[in-house]
């Protein structure tokens, strides 16, 4: 191995440093300064029991009547029509109240809810199931306003049944549903009573910011990650149309004058399950409505007596269609918030883990366009540099062949570097080659680490398939990974300025698309593992160990050697290996480890837990 002159080793280095400390401010710059912290305002559990008893009304239970299924047909404003399922107790006395289910994200079809809709009818309560419209309806684009205009038709609709109570007719909403249900109820002033279960409450951005540092944290993802993915919430989801990251829930909310009924499940962690309750009832509270009950039940986020989302056949919640049918028959009979024999906030105790942030401005990059756009650019610069390149050379290659005037070696030597040069400078050229072709590999191999790990994340937060060792491991991966390319970078910027006079024509193009690439790759890993290098050195709570010790006895020019990476080459020099390293770890700064022998050939350095 070459040594490398002191200089030029300090260029790089401090090259680096300022890289990487101008990319960490960058990184900064461009998070949003908010944090999604812990829950601790926790909300008062009264009684464990869910039950529900009105203290003066004699109401009907689940099972009294017998049912009746119908199906219906619902046109829409735009002449679309929707199937449905009308559920009738059978011999009830009339008028009868009644209940429209309103879907959250996760159903859509008229024979949803039939467990909840059917035992509700047992009771007396005539219910109704729309279909909920599909088209339009996609990951990224929904239109709440457009459905809760089709919700009201079906109210009409279950307001015009015979032996229905118009005035004692209300609405069961489910997660995504409750934004949809309180736009609904901001129109319709005549709707009798509202079921929440599973809301969201807060804005779109607020709540999903919540929901990823749940789920995240989960999966077992370091704090670091949990941190940087909620905060990706805050950016400008305009250029793909995520319309319900920007709706606006509290503009809704205050219209919640009616008699509610909020209802969690304590495995949900997708809501806020305590934040949201106690939000509900202090605007409520605001707008004149002390009518409003809790009630949490040991379920997941559909009120299904498990943990998991998507294990098929769970039961409903012990105890959860009963308080529906107690709450909305005692309503309906005229209880008001002081004529309840049961208490206000019961059931299963809560604990929600992160709060939903009340403010979530982005920082100096507010789209997800552009962090897109920077994400795409890196892999296709180098892409396009490395085609560049090799189109070139072959261009020159034939071009030289076909003029048949010289040999193939002669063509070798000749388009490996310009004419002219002497033997340092080809050597120079050589060298940037190489280390442009290092860079981009490096680009790539660190954006399909950061794609998979971002995949994986998501994956196990899904799945609840919790990996905090695996995610531990790949963190480290890509902060060594990130590093590693900024030294990289920083190696090629000195010896291409070193050698930019001989840099000419195309090379100089593949060049300058090396370089953007890079930098756009960077600025991507900005927002976390760059972030995350040097933010722990700047905390305090970690201190610089470690000594650079100048070796005497090297020679006049003092050289260093890198015996890092090839202990064998450093013997070689003539320069005895010392027993303090400057030892450098990515995420925190540890002392240097002592070699049990001053000539051993490599040093050892622990990595962060």
């Amino acid at each position: 191995m070459k040594r490398i002159s002191v200089r030029r080793v300090a260029s790089v280095i401090a090259t680096a440093m300022a890289m990487t400390l101008v990319f960490a401010t960058l990184g900064w710059a461009m998070m949003p300064q908010w944090n999604t912290r812990p829950y601790t305002k926790h909300i008062a559990i009264a009684s464990a029991d869910t039950t529900i008893t009105p203290a003066h009304a004699n109401i009907p239970h689940e099972g009294r009547y017998r049912t009746r299924e119908t199906r219906l047909s619902i046109k829409t404003g735009d002449g679309v029509t929707l199937p449905a399922v009308l559920r009738e107790p059978v011999d009830a006395p009339g008028p009868r109240p009644a209940c429209l289910f309103i879907h959250g994200s996760g159903t859509s079809g008229a024979e949803d809810f039939g467990d909840i809709a059917n035992a509700m009818a047992s009771a007396g309560i005539v219910t109704l199931v729309p279909a909920k419209r599909n088209d339009n309806y996609t990951v990224l684009h929904r239109d709440y306003p457009r459905f809760a205009r089709e919700y009201g038709r079906s109210l009409d609709v279950l307001r015009g049944i015979s032996g229905v109570d118009p005035a004692k007719t209300g609405i069961y909403a489910e997660s995504e549903g409750t934004w949809i249900a309180t736009i609904l109820t901001s129109k319709r002033q005549d709707i009798a009573f509202a079921i929440l279960t599973s809301a969201p409450v807060f804005n779109g951005r607020e709540q999903m910011a919540m929901a990823v540092s749940a789920y995240t944290h989960e999966a077992g993802a370091p704090k670091p990650v949990v941190k940087d993915m909620a905060k990706l919430m805050s950016l400008d989801y305009a250029p793909f149309d995520l319309a319900y990251a920007d709706f606006d829930a509290d503009r809704y909310l205050k219209s919640l004058t009616m008699p509610v009924l909020v209802n969690y499940g304590t495995y949900d962690t997708a809501m806020p399950i305590e934040q949201g309750a106690q939000r509900i009832i202090a605007t409520a509270n605001k707008s004149g409505n002390e009518n409003v009950t809790v009630r949490y039940f040991a379920g997941n986020h559909q009120m299904r007596a498990g943990e998991g989302l998507f294990t098929p056949n769970l039961p409903l919640a012990e105890g959860y269609t009963q308080a529906l049918e107690n709450w909305v028959n005692g309503v309906t009979a005229g209880t008001k918030a002081d004529g309840w024999a049961t208490p206000q906030v019961a059931g299963a105790t809560p604990h929600q883990r992160f709060a939903a942030p009340q403010r979530t401005r982005s920082g100096i990059v507010g789209s997800l366009g552009v962090l897109a756009g920077l994400m795409v650019a890196g892999p296709v610069l180098i892409v396009m540099a490395a085609i560049l390149g090799i189109g070139l050379t072959v261009f020159s290659w034939l071009q030289t062949l076909l003029a048949g005037r010289r040999s193939v070696a002669t063509v070798r030597a000749m388009h490996a570097t310009p004419s002219g040069l002497g033997a340092a400078q080809q050597r120079t050229l050589h060298g940037i080659a190489g280390l442009s072709a290092g860079i981009g590999t490096a680009v790539m191999v660190i954006t399909g680490l950061l794609y998979g790990y971002m995949s994986a994340v998501g994956v196990s937060a899904v799945l609840v398939m919790p990996q905090p060792r695996l995610f531990a491991v790949g963190w480290v991966v890509l902060r060594i990974a990130t590093m590693l390319l900024v030294v990289l970078f920083a190696w090629e910027m000195e010896r291409v300025w070193y050698c930019r006079a001989d840099i000419v024509g195309v090379r100089r193009v593949i060049c300058v698309m090396v370089a953007l690439g890079t930098l756009a790759t960077l600025m991507t890993l900005a927002f976390g593992p760059i972030l995350a290098v040097i933010l722990p050195m700047c905390a305090g709570k970690w201190g610089l160990a470690g000594r650079l010790r100048w070796w005497s006895g090297c020679g006049a020019d003092r050289q260093i050697a890198l015996a890092w990476v090839w202990p064998a080459d450093v013997h070689q020099s003539g320069c005895p290996i010392h027993s303090e390293w400057l030892s450098i770890t990515l995420g925190r700064l540890r002392p240097p480890l002592r070699c049990r022998n001053r000539r051993a050939g490599l040093c050892a350095t622990r990595f962060p837990q």
